[in-house]
């Protein structure tokens, strides 16, 4: 899509927002966590388990 800015193209999944978030084709939920984020170490560790980077987005619903 083009930004309105400056007229660049970009991905939804490119830019930087406010707080986190993202687009993706599936998830790993956590119900009711005992704590609020994941450390960057856990966060790597499924990275590694998935074969794949991760973006923790917290949810509040």
């Amino acid at each position: 899509m083009r930004v309105p800015c400056c007229g660049s193209a970009a991905t939804l999944d490119a830019l930087h927002y406010q707080w986190p978030l993202g687009f993706a084709r599936f998830q790993i939920a956590v119900t009711n966590p005992e704590r609020i984020w994941f450390t960057e170490e856990e966060l790597a560790a499924v990275a590694h388990q998935l074969g794949h980077p991760v973006r923790q987005i917290r949810a509040h619903i």
